[in-house]
């Protein structure tokens, strides 16, 4: 590896000091500013708001006065009002002197039973493991579930609240309020083998981790038994014990055997199970079920292995017989279950809403319970990205959409029959939107270019009620904070993609400045949107780089002829639109062409790499964390989907593999990654430095033993990224 050069950041601290002369002494924008500084960060945020049913308030906790407890009260949604809803501060565990305390709660569905998490440990991404107690708001009795292993998980108190439901181990348990009873509902749980919760496939790529459903009368559970045994090991290693530990991983790999799903409905009170008829291939998947407003029928969704064909299945839980709905096929690229998806059981139990891509535009439509399509209730080139609420006469739907600019959210009311369609948010830029259950009041939260963020309470005509939290210009004057400036360029086979640049503080067109590519790029993303920069946005720009960030052919909100463009060879045009946006901006007589430095983290450090090896010539340096760097090392699910599997695409295989194209590296490579990491496998990048080595190329590597995907923790990450600020400095031409 080449000796570093001590001259260029000593040029870049003189460059600091000049820059904060010239734009009058304001604080720079630091990395801890960045990370830590309440005074620039964004909006606490109100996804997590606990909506009453009233559709008019919601819950929050306080700490009780003088006390180390926490007790929950109610807030009136328009005005602000608190009063305590439930106190908390008398309740003590069962058999324990000390205060009662938790992590988090729940309302059951008639509000009457509430759970609480008292402490919980992560599994992988999405689930945890943990102990949990109900609180009966009927006699005040607080009543702890039973630990079994490492602890519960998927909690859920039945819609009649008489029942509490839960996995311990890898089985289904069913404890009675009342008498406390518990029941074993399944009994072959076990080695890769789990009722009621998923393996690590299913619940990093359909993100789910809840495996099983109350029925609506609270008589049946519904299920998914899924079979991991016949899917290969990965194996992890700590390396902190003295004898490393080898951690088994059941992670299936494109070509490989996947886990076997059934789907499973139990009686309560017989204890006996009805298994749904799903089709004799096993070789599918099993992504969302859904109980239809009828007790004894059960939606299934069932997707094949390619994930272009997906059929709705409608059974009956006392035969387990099943027919097909509705179906979706797509030519083009692949059915999209978990963005834009969306399936809604109207009241009536005649009709459902199901979203849809097979106009090209992710839009609305209401069939009836035969398959038979009524009427679109959305319709036009622009995407419906999120439905907000159906309201409580089921006679107009809420969704969030891209109609006025895919760099926009805005929220709109239409009529199931598509009629009276209304805009609800009238700010321009880019909002987010969480509605009560009734549809009577929503907040929302959104930013432009040159509006800070800003959060409002708002009722169902979109009349603002009150400010919940907002940030004003003032806070960010002291700072040496850039706007962003929008803009829009052609690629080679025209193509117009959409960009933005935050340039440094004190940026004089008469000088050169670097260009810094923050990129993720993956299937079904966006980076670009008229919205306010983030603090680590500022932080690059004040460290004397134009931070640019483009929206790439695969990404969403334009449609599937400009998202399924990448299908079938991932890597291949979005390295394409980096390389061919740089030589854009390169025309821009403040851009310096012989220093453009990339960085990205997951799928943008795979991007990172390729576009650094296939963009020799154009990019000076990049840093690659977690990076994928074949797509035959990644998992079944998330490769096949965009690849299909390797003997269905060798070619597509080659032309996005990081592994084929190590020979063409120029440019200075750093390469981070966790040595626990069970997302992008370390063997991604103990390959890719293998044909780096054997074609002769310098890099450099620093591996974190014990990081997962996230790399760095607390107490490091502040170290990581100076680590590549630095890299980048010392590496500019």
């Amino acid at each position: 590896m080449k000796k570093r050069s001590h001259f260029l950041p000593f040029l870049f601290v003189v460059l600091l000091v000049s820059l904060s002369s010239a734009v009058g002494q304001k604080t720079p924008v630091t990395l801890g500013d960045a990370m830590m500084n309440p005074d620039i960060a964004g909006l606490r945020g109100t996804s997590s708001y606990n909506w009453m049913k009233d559709g008019l308030s919601y819950t929050i906790t306080k700490r009780d006065s003088g006390a180390f407890t926490q007790s929950i009260w109610k807030v009136d949604a328009k005005t602000g009002a608190e009063r305590k809803l439930v106190d908390l501060s008398t309740l003590k565990m069962p058999g324990k002197d000390s205060p009662f305390r938790f992590r988090n709660y729940v309302f059951s569905e008639d509000e009457r039973v509430i759970i609480f998490t008292i402490s919980s440990k992560r599994i992988w991404r999405r689930s945890t493991v943990g102990e949990y107690a109900v609180y009966d708001t009927r006699n005040g009795r607080l009543i702890p579930l039973p630990k079994r292993g490492e602890g519960l998980r998927n909690v859920k108190v039945s819609p009649d609240s008489k029942w509490v439901g839960y996995v311990g181990g890898d089985d289904l348990y069913i404890m009675n309020l009342e008498t406390g009873e518990e029941t074993r509902l399944t009994h072959d749980g076990g080695e890769s083998v789990y009722n009621g919760r998923f393996g690590w496939v299913y619940e990093e790529e359909f993100g789910i981790t809840d495996g099983w459903q109350w029925s609506p009368d609270s008589k049946r559970i519904a299920y998914w038994h899924e079979d991991e045994r016949g899917v290969p090991l990965y194996t992890l290693t700590d390396w902190s014990p003295l004898h490393p530990e080898l951690i088994p991983l059941r992670y299936p790999k494109p070509g490989d055997p996947n886990p076997v799903e059934r789907i499973g409905v139990i009686d309560i009170a017989t204890k006996s199970t009805v298994w749904m008829d799903t089709g004799s291939d096993t070789d599918i998947y099993i992504p969302r079920i859904f109980w239809t407003r009828d007790p004894y029928t059960l939606c299934i969704m069932r997707l094949n292995r390619l994930q272009n064909h997906l059929h709705l299945l409608l059974g009956d839980v006392r035969t387990g017989r099943t027919r097909v709905l509705l179906e979706e096929k797509s030519s083009t690229g692949w059915v999209e279950v978990e963005h834009g998806a969306y399936l809604y059981f109207l009241k009536n139990g005649k009709q459902f809403l199901w979203a849809s891509e097979r106009s090209g535009w992710n839009h609305l439509y209401l069939y009836d319970m035969t398959g038979k399509l009524l009427n679109p209730v959305t319709s036009g080139p622009w995407e419906v990205t999120e439905v907000a609420g159906v309201s409580v006469d089921e006679r107009t739907v809420y969704y969030v959409s891209t109609e006025q600019s895919p760099l926009e959210r805005h929220l709109y009311a239409v009529r199931l029959d598509g009629a009276k369609k209304r805009r609800l948010s009238a700010e321009v830029g880019s909002h987010s939107f969480n509605m009560s259950p009734t549809c009577a009041v929503f907040s929302d939260t959104w930013s432009s270019v040159q509006q800070p963020p800003k959060s409002v309470f708002r009722n169902s005509d979109g009349v603002e009620l009150r400010v919940i939290e907002e940030k004003k210009p003032d806070s960010y004057e002291r700072y040496a904070w850039s706007p962003v400036e929008l803009f829009t360029f052609r690629t080679s086979d025209g193509l117009e993609l959409y960009g933005s640049l935050v340039k440094p503080p004190d940026f004089d067109p008469s000088n050169k400045y670097p260009l810094y590519f923050d990129v993720y790029g993956g299937p079904g993303t966006q980076a670009v949107r008229n919205e306010w920069p983030s603090a680590m946005d500022e932080y690059i720009a004040n460290q004397g780089f134009i931070l640019v960030h483009i929206d790439n052919r695969g990404g969403s909100g334009r449609g599937t002829d400009f998202k399924h463009r990448v299908y079938k060879q991932l890597g291949k045009w979005e390295a394409n639109d980096y390389i061919e946006c740089a030589r854009f901006l390169c025309s821009r007589p403040y851009v310096d062409a012989n220093n453009i430095v990339i960085w990205g983290w997951s799928y943008g450090g795979y991007m990172a790499a390729l576009t650094l090896l296939l963009g020799a010539d154009t990019f000076t340096a990049g840093v690659a964390v977690a990076p994928g760097t074949d797509w035959k090392l990644y998992d079944t699910i998330y490769a096949e989907r965009y690849m299909q599997r390797p003997s269905d695409n060798p070619e597509g295989y080659k032309v996005g593999s990081c592994l084929e194209h190590a020979d063409k590296l120029r440019g200075k490579l750093y390469i981070i990654h966790g040595g626990m990491d069970d997302n992008v496998h370390l063997q991604n990048t103990m390959q890719f430095i293998d044909k780096l080595n054997a074609a002769g190329k310098d890099y450099k590597l620093r591996i974190y033993p014990r990081g997962n995907h996230g790399v760095a923790d607390r107490g490091t990450i502040l170290s990581l990224y100076e680590s590549f600020m630095t890299f980048f400095k010392q590496n500019l031409n």
